[in-house]
């Protein structure tokens, strides 16, 4: 995993596996996380104290949230492959991925199913023997039933 400046652009498949989304939806999704960032700046300009700019560009916070949930690795390497602390890369990731939730919102599961096609769901409940302990037998036997070994 590299920074969002040092990652393959020429080819796509490559791009996708490693971020999980195409460029474009990337660059999108991107595009919205700067306008948001703009909204809440321009809100509340007086609580804005401390550092002036981030240790991350947006791109790079953007890219090491989505690579946190895609694939899940620890935050210390995370935060080695971005040359920032553990605990920064923990405050990068929260602070990103609520701002996410905001932005993107997923359809409501009563629109999915009326858009969605209708579909069948058939469960095999049949029972199936499994092969039980010789000790710990009690965690197993029903009493109900007379196969027993």
């Amino acid at each position: 995993m590299k920074p969002y400046a040092q990652l393959p652009t020429d080819n796509p498949e490559e791009y996708k596996r490693l971020v999980g989304l195409s460029k474009e939806d990337f660059q999108h999704l991107n595009g919205k996380l700067c306008a948001y960032i703009g909204e809440q700046k321009a809100l509340s300009p007086l609580t804005r104290r401390g550092r002036k700019d981030s240790k991350l560009a947006t791109e790079d916070r953007l890219l090491l949230t989505l690579y946190y949930l895609r694939h899940y690795p620890t935050l210390i390497n995370l935060g080695a492959v971005f040359g920032i602390s553990e605990s920064y890369c923990h405050k990068v990731y929260s602070r990103t991925a609520r701002m996410l939730a905001k932005i993107e919102k997923l359809p409501n599961r009563k629109a999915l199913l009326e858009e969605g096609p209708s579909a069948t769901l058939i469960i095999d409940a049949s029972e199936q023997r499994i092969e039980r302990p010789v000790k710990g037998q009690k965690d197993f036997y029903s009493g109900k039933k007379k196969p027993h070994g």
